[in-house]
């Protein structure tokens, strides 16, 4: 039996994996904020500023700078010496992973909220997380909607576009052939774990200079049940310089993309093998097939052999990612390389166009929300009148009734009222 059909038959595994125990949370947590910021200087004061002014106060803010050339370490020295919750963490460039690494071994908080330096928290944003985890005890993981704004943070979409952001326990139904990031996850900057859920996902493993979040996107739902909240509070901010949010796609890119995604398969085939519950389930090999990803990189490079990659990859790879992608794939392999590099980019980068497609639709379901909201409150309303009415109604008939009783039947006072007998 081949490496491919061994993977493939891992659908038909029922998965027993079970959510952590969680402790208690005490009445009012200590919440630790990650930044990991690597020449964002233009952009930090506006991250920090954000969780300055957080409504809810009782909290930590640890910025990693990893290895920065520009101005950052000189805003950040500027915030730490007038608020002493800022605490600061300077190391050589080692990437996203090393620099949250960091970050999260100087923290103490119940609950962690992860933050890029070039994204921005809204102002409830802590005290929404910390009442939600309140309200959801068993779950260890939440992610909230988000914002998505340009350079100077106008609004140009929502994240997710479409679909709601995932909630409950996931596990049962995740994919045991490859790591899966559910449908609707936001990015970095919507995600938020209670410590016992981040100490089972950190350290992240080294080789993530980038997508480092990803990881966390995929174990935390294999975790614990995920607690949504519906509200934007967080904006991603889309820039033209930003690490991981591209425009466009090269081969070096694709390249690392590739390293990437196989840090990640083994990070989440280590989290499976140490879980009790699957010791009598034949986990997938420590070695990563041929994935979606490896695709596109033989794609971009017009490789020859790209159509024989194509057929390497267990289909259970495909059914593991989220729906939205689904389609790009089942009808890449009919495209010229031209096109896929195109549709490849819109799908996965950052790209004007989809931009514009996402302020559209939000644009769309904004107004649609609004339309449902009024016609809710009209519904709403017209009720309450038509209870008023009724009620009116009742309570002057009772008090006719109450006289007629009173005044021995006299007709008299009914029709004083305008009733007839």
């Amino acid at each position: 039996m081949t490496r491919t059909t061994k993977i493939s038959d891992h659908r038909k595994q029922a998965n027993p994996i079970k959510p952590a125990v969680l402790d208690s949370l005490p009445q009012r947590p200590l919440v630790s904020i990650l930044i990991s910021n690597y020449n964002y200087a233009a952009y930090l004061g506006d991250a920090i500023e954000s969780c300055l002014g957080q409504t809810y106060d009782n909290l930590e803010i640890i910025v990693c700078d990893d290895g920065s050339t520009d101005a950052s370490p000189q805003v950040l020295e500027q915030y730490k010496s007038v608020d002493k919750r800022m605490n600061v963490v300077y190391q050589r460039n080692g990437g996203q992973a090393l620099a949250l690494n960091s970050a999260f071994c100087k923290s103490s908080g119940e609950i962690i909220c992860l933050l890029d330096a070039d994204d921005v928290f809204a102002p409830d944003k802590l005290r929404s997380v910390v009442n939600s985890f309140a309200g959801a005890p068993d779950s260890g993981f939440a992610i909230n909607r988000m914002l998505r704004v340009d350079k100077m943070r106008k609004f140009s979409g929502v994240i997710p576009m479409l679909s709601r952001l995932p909630s409950g326990w996931q596990g049962p139904s995740l994919s045991l052939v490859a790591p899966q990031m559910l449908s609707g996850m936001p990015p970095c900057s919507g995600l938020s774990l209670r410590r016992q859920i981040a100490e089972a996902i950190f350290p992240l493993p080294p080789g993530l200079t980038l997508y480092a979040d990803t990881l966390i996107q995929v174990l935390a739902p294999l975790i614990t049940p995920i607690v949504s909240i519906q509200s934007p509070l967080s904006e991603y901010r889309i820039h033209g310089s930003n690490t991981a949010a591209v425009s466009a796609f090269a081969e070096d890119r694709l390249r690392n993309l590739v390293h990437w995604e196989r840090e990640i398969w083994r990070a989440w085939r280590q989290y499976l093998a140490s879980c009790s519950e699957l010791t009598s389930v034949s986990l997938p090999s420590s070695d990563a097939p041929y994935s979606p990803i490896a695709y596109a990189y033989a794609r971009f490079r017009s490789d020859p052999d790209s159509k024989a990659v194509y057929d390497a990859i267990p289909p259970g790879y495909f059914r593991a990612l989220p729906k939205e992608r689904k389609w790009f794939w089942r009808t890449s392999a009919l495209m010229p390389d031209w096109l896929f590099r195109k549709w490849f980019a819109f799908v996965y980068g950052q790209t004007r166009a989809k931009r514009v497609v996402s302020g559209i639709l939000s644009s769309f379901w904004s107004d649609f929300r609004a339309c449902k909201r009024f016609f809710e409150r009209t519904e709403c309303t017209r009720h309450r009148v038509s209870n008023a009415n009724r009620n009116a109604r009742l309570n002057e008939t009772s008090g006719c009734l109450q006289e007629i009783k009173v005044e021995g039947g006299s007709s008299s006072v009914c029709q004083r009222k305008g009733h007839a007998r």
